[in-house]
């Protein structure tokens, strides 16, 4: 008999946990909730399609119905009330054959099917509903838009006005443009057209208010309103669509380069300790990590790449003698400027160090020049990754976006500075001529070279004492788009031999920590052959390193 029991105890488990199981894996519980609404929302809208139809059908008794019953037939109001029974079998249909059933399938893998019927089925409810008030909502904007017909009249009027005021202030403001940067003129004229539509559409429905207002007794409420109300609507997409461009063309006056003026990294290594007694009441011990230590480049590969699982021990005998022992160089501990006995247990006789982790923070400093004026930045963090993508371009202008582009039209493709605002050269008489907002090319000694203008020089100054030539212009135009560009010759960026001439980049916080990298730039060592530092991309979160042995 107990085993029977068991047999049955067993046998409701099995099936128990089948059901629960079977419930977790359905459909979402939100949308099962939803549907068991469904049978209820479908009988009230009905009963509201017949309550709405009676209201409708005692309209004559209405206070307004000499008012408004003009346009109770000219509207086909009574048509509605068809289209609500129509919409209202489409849901029911949608219930029947397909919502239903699959609710009673219940399977997670009809979820996103599942959640499209019962959006077509809230579709045909709310278009169900909609239909069914909608005489009775039509009455009170035909009453209220008679009522205020004054008010709104007057602000039409006024957003008509204002409309055409902005019209005719952005397409100045275009065609100005248009004319300073004729690279834009046809982007121009495109957004100006989009505007000149939107003010037609605003327009023809003032004309219509107008007119309608202006017939007095005979005025057609519901052409007055359903016009006041488009003419609302293009209003503001008249306002969003002017602000949006407008900026669009302030954009085209402003002119913007960053600098990448100096980097630096700082290293980091975090030293783990355990330390322990032996005896009858010592207990387990006591695991602890010293403050990170900042350390120079040389000492943090060393950490780094460090293999040991552990880099000193320490123990004190019996007498009261420390005796702390290293795996690791003395100048390499030495560097970590750490006290071993910093924070231990004074009951503890035993330790064991590790190099617990290492990490690099690294930073920026930018120069920004936004139109003719300079900003020198504070360091600022950035990713590891950006850093080291970055690397070789100290010097360099990492963002430009001259006169006569827009922000989506910017350069990040590493170049020297001021290089891409330079005006495309004319060839005259086998001499380069043009000129630009920064400046113009000139001609001396049978060689052309560009020439800034004074609020401009500045970019000349990022990029040491020697002038672009023609052949520095026409080695950049021809440049594959897409990659960091470093000069006809490699002379600019982090190994470039001009970068360096500059007591800006020769001074910087880069070239003191990197003496090695600035005497290979200057002696013009080209570029392919430098290798890339050793401490790229190093460090690690946790070196998952600990005490080797002996600590309880």
């Amino acid at each position: 008999m107990k085993y029977n029991n068991n047999r049955f105890i067993g046998f409701f488990f099995i099936v128990f946990l089948t059901a629960f199981l079977s419930g977790c894996s359905g459909l979402p519980d939100n949308l099962m909730h939803e549907f068991k609404l469904m049978p209820k929302r479908l009988t009230d809208n009905e009963a509201l399609i017949k309550t709405q139809k009676e209201a409708f059908d005692n309209l004559p008794s209405h206070s307004e119905w000499k008012f408004f019953s003009p346009y109770l037939e000219s509207e086909e109001w009574l048509d509605k009330f068809n289209v609500a029974k129509d919409e209202l079998s489409k849901a029911k249909k949608l219930y029947d054959t397909q919502i239903e059933p699959m609710a009673d399938r219940n399977k997670p893998e009809e979820t996103q099917a599942f959640t499209k019927l019962i959006e077509q089925f809230n579709k045909h409810m709310y278009a169900s509903s909609g239909a069914a008030y909608y005489a009775e909502k039509r009455i009170d904007f035909l009453v209220t838009t008679r009522n205020t017909a004054d008010e709104k009249y007057e602000k039409a009027s006024r957003q008509y006005g204002n409309n055409l005021s902005i019209q005719r202030l952005f397409t100045s403001k275009a065609n100005a443009a248009a004319k300073k940067y004729p690279n834009k003129k046809d982007d121009l004229t495109k957004r100006v057209s989009g505007l000149d539509s939107l003010v037609k559409e605003n327009s023809d429905s003032y004309i219509t208010l107008k007119t309608e207002y202006h017939k007095n007794t005979s005025t057609n409420y519901a052409r007055f309103g359903d016009a006041a109300v488009a003419l609302n609507k293009t209003t503001h997409k008249v306002g969003k669509y002017e602000d949006e461009h407008s900026g669009k063309v302030d954009e085209l006056y402003r002119s913007y380069v960053k600098v990448l003026a100096d980097q630096r990294v700082d290293y980091y290594v975090v030293i783990g300790r355990a330390t322990w007694c032996e005896g009858e009441f010592c207990g387990s011990g006591n695991e602890s990590r010293f403050p990170a230590v900042k350390v120079d480049a040389k000492i943090f590969e060393y950490f780094d790449t460090l293999t040991l699982s552990s880099i000193a021990k320490y123990r004190q005998s019996w007498g009261g003698s420390d005796q702390f022992t290293l795996k690791i160089p003395q100048d390499k501990w030495n560097a970590l400027r750490l006290n071993y006995k910093s924070g231990k247990s004074s009951g503890h006789d035993y330790g064991e160090y590790w190099v617990d982790s290492t990490y690099t923070k690294t930073y920026h400093k930018y120069i920004e020049i936004v139109n003719d004026k300079m900003t020198e930045k504070d360091w600022q963090p950035v990713s590891d990754d950006y850093f080291w993508k970055s690397y070789e371009n100290l010097g360099m202008a990492i963002v430009t976006k001259p006169y006569g582009n827009y922000e989506e039209d910017s350069l990040r493709d590493a170049q020297p500075v001021g290089m891409a605002t330079m005006a495309k050269p004319v060839i005259r008489n086998g001499v380069a001529t043009g000129a630009n907002q920064y400046g113009e090319w000139r001609h001396s000694n049978g060689n052309s070279f560009w020439h800034y203008y004074g609020m401009y020089r500045l970019f000349g100054g990022l990029v040491g004492p020697r002038r672009y030539s023609y052949n520095d212009w026409n080695s950049y135009s021809g440049r594959k788009r897409g990659y960091a560009y470093y000069g006809r010759n490699d002379q600019y960026g982090t190994y470039g031999s001009s970068t360096y001439s500059s007591t800006r980049y020769r001074n910087s916080s880069f070239a003191t920590r990197n003496p090695g990298e600035v005497r290979s730039a200057t002696s013009g060592k080209s570029r392919s052959s430098r290798s890339n530092p050793s401490v790229r991309g190093a460090g690690s979160s946790s070196r998952n390193r600990g005490p080797s042995g002996g600590g309880k």
